[in-house]
Order: structure tokens, then sequence, then C-alpha cells
């Protein structure tokens, strides 16, 4: 008898259709980059004849890095106050730049930084209602949190500030800061509307430091034990390491990204023009989150002047035969080659656990094709909205060490 119910539940196994199995567990796609940055020389660049100001060139060749991802997240360190347009100390942006980031893949802005409320309570108000017009999903400010839900998993996202610049008036704007308190309240929510993960964006840490500050480190120990799944900090305008924690199963359960660096800046030394792109996925397993296809790529920003005037690209660098026929002044591609050795260094000996993306097959590296990784789909990026730029780099210094009440979340889905 034994043996009838034994073949039988070996046929049953057998022409039972696949379908019946999972055949992949759910995951849900992140790309992170760091600091969005406008200063006037910027601003002056993307001014056109007409009076109109355009951004989409600057994006032209790392956008497919945010269309390929179900959440792309940036750290906007700008506002959108309206005219006129400054940039550093007191930035406020022209609308149009929002609108190309967003068109370039970004769907998700981090407000949460000191140059928040650099035009005040109004030019921070205006920022944020800028953000929703565009239907573009935000938190750190008036929503200190949200909820991204994807493939049926709910990631919570969190962000927030050492501090504001301005804080005239600051008592009637919402603004996130760093407060342990105020972080696991808003962990209590999260989790109180079901959020599977927990993501924390810090604006944090020391100025052009390289290294992680101890404070850092001992809020990121922090945040891991409170139930946080990745923290990924921003602020010191150059790249910081990459740190990762096993799980019991011996798969990545947490991973602090200290800094990325800049997205797009006009800071000239070469640390604060070489960013990071950080891309990972969630997945929920039986013992929780884990983290999945986690790389990094090197960005950096080329800065040709055409016709006199100074333009602005975001590149990817980690593989130079990516960007030898852009940028074909020899002393261009040397101050490349010779930033990225430095950070590359750098990051083998503080980041060891983390892959970076760096080899491309020569059919990918002709077509400026960027995919397959684990669990990523292949995508063929568009061509530039202008012919490629040759130009010289501006002269570069050496690096420098330095210059001078919550609302409720809401959830989005996307």
């Amino acid at each position: 008898m034994a043996n009838k119910i034994r073949t039988a539940c070996i046929l049953v196994l057998v022409f039972l259709p696949l379908s019946v199995f999972p055949q992949d567990v759910a995951r849900v796609r992140f790309c992170f980059a760091g600091d969005l940055m406008q200063h006037g020389t910027q601003i002056r660049s993307a001014l056109q004849p007409d009076g109109s100001y355009r951004y989409d060139t600057c994006f032209s060749y790392i956008r497919d890095r945010f269309r390929n991802a179900d959440f792309a997240v940036l750290n906007m360190e700008t506002t959108y106050s309206g005219p006129p347009y400054t940039g550093y100390p007191s930035f406020s942006s022209p609308d149009d730049l929002a609108i190309s980031t967003k068109k370039a893949g970004v769907n998700v802005f981090l407000t949460a930084n000191n140059h928040i409320l650099d035009k005040g309570v109004e030019g921070a108000r205006r920022t944020v209602s800028l953000y929703d017009s565009l239907g573009i999903m935000h938190t750190g400010t008036i929503r200190p949190w949200i909820i991204l839900e994807k493939n049926g998993i709910k990631t919570a996202l969190l962000n927030y500030t050492y501090t504001s610049n301005n804080n005239s008036g600051n008592e009637s704007f919402m603004l996130n800061l760093t407060d342990t308190s105020l972080i696991r309240r808003h962990i209590g929510e999260v989790r109180d509307n079901g959020a599977d993960c927990i993501i924390c964006c810090m604006h944090w840490g020391v100025e052009y430091q390289l290294h992680s500050a101890p404070e850092q480190r001992l809020l990121a120990h922090w945040l891991r034990k409170a139930g946080v799944t990745a923290v990924i900090g921003s602020h010191p305008h150059v790249p910081q390491s990459i740190e990762v924690v096993n799980g019991e199963d011996g798969k990545p359960a947490f991973l602090v990204a200290y800094s990325l660096g800049n997205f797009i800046s006009n800071q000239p030394e070469p640390f604060t023009r070489m960013g990071l792109i950080l891309n990972f996925e969630l997945v929920i397993t039986q013992t929780g989150p884990c983290i999945e296809s986690l790389w990094y790529e090197w960005i950096w920003t080329w800065c040709p002047v055409r016709d006199g005037k100074k333009t602005y690209l975001v590149v990817p660098v980690s593989d130079n035969r990516l960007y030898r026929e852009i940028a074909t002044e020899p002393s261009d591609t040397l101050l490349i080659v010779k930033t990225i050795k430095t950070l590359r260094n750098f990051m083998r000996e503080t980041s060891p656990a983390i892959y970076e993306r760096i080899r491309y097959p020569a059919y990918e590296r002709k077509n400026l094709y960027f995919g397959i990784h684990p669990a990523i789909r292949p995508l063929w990026t568009r061509q530039p909205v202008d012919s490629p730029v040759k130009g010289k780099f501006s002269t570069v210094k050496d690096h420098s060490q330095g210059r001078t009440t919550q609302g409720s979340g809401t959830t989005g889905n996307n």
C-alpha cells in the first residue's frame, strides 16, 4: 500500500503543470544616484536663445540606467522657487531641470537636504508643488515617508537631513531632521501600513571626505538594528564606501552606501566630478527581505566647451571604451583614468563585498548598450539628443578638503 501511495505521489509531481510551482520570486529593482546640483554656470549653460532652458542632453548617455529600474531615486539638492534663478549658496533652478530629469527616467525625488529651504518656506512649497504637478513621488518634507509598491512588494522610503541652511520660518514647513525618535516613529508607521522592507536615505557626513564619519557609521548601525534594509547617503559630494552585511542564509540582508557623490554639478575637483550609480533588487524571502543583483558603476560629469559655452553631460566611465569616442582629447581621458584609478583602489579596500559593473562585450560598447546583468532585462540605449560634443576640460585644481511637527506618509504605486 505504501509503495502505491509513493508511486501516485511521484506521478502527480511529474505531471503537474509547471505553473503550479513558482518560477521566480517577486522582486523590485532600484537605481540610486547622488546629488543633483545646479550652479550658476549650469543654469547659464542651459539657457537657450528664446529664453527657455534645455537640460535633456545632460542625461543622454545615462538615462537608460534609470529607465531600466522600477524606481530611480535622486537627491534633488536644489529648489524650484521660480525666477530669478540662482546657484550656490542659495539654489533656485528652472522647472525645466525637474522636467528633463523625469523624462530621463527618474521617478522619485528626495527633498530632505540642507538646501531645500534656500529660498524660504514659499520656495520649498513651490518646489514640492512642482513635483506633485509632474506626478513625481517625493519624500523628506511634507511627505515624511512614502511606500513604493511594485510586484506585490511594498518598500517604504524615508529621507532625513542633518540640518537646513535657512532656518527662518522653518517651523511652518515640515522637514525631516535627523532624530532617532522621529525615525523610529516613522518606521512604526510604515510597518503599520504594510511595508515589507525599508530604505532610509540620509543627508549626512562631512563634505569632501572619502571616509565616512564615525557618526555616519554609528547611525547606520542603529538603522540596521531598527529594521532598515538599505541606507543610501548623500551630502559629502564625493563617493564613500559601501558596506554589505549578509543574513543567516548568506545572502546580503543589509547595505549602507555612505555617499554616492555628485550626480551632476559644477564642482571642479576630480573627486566631486566622479559619482556612483547604485543598483540592486529587493526580494522577499521566508526569512525576510534580501538584496540581490547588487552592483555600482562610475559616472563622470563631463564639461566640454562648445561655441565658447561650457556644457554638462553625465557619462558612464567604468569601461573607458564607452567614452573614448566621446571625450577624444587626451587630457580629458587622462583625468578620468587618473581619478577612477584612485577611487577604484579606495573602493576595493573599503567595499570588497560589492561588485563594480565594469566589463562589456564589444557589441555593447559599440552601441552604448548596457544590459545583461543578473535579473536585469536588456535595453537599448537611445541615441543622444545632440551629436557628441568635443572639447577640453577646464583646469582642475587639487582635491579640496572642504568649503565654506511631521505629517502622515503616503503610499504610491508605479
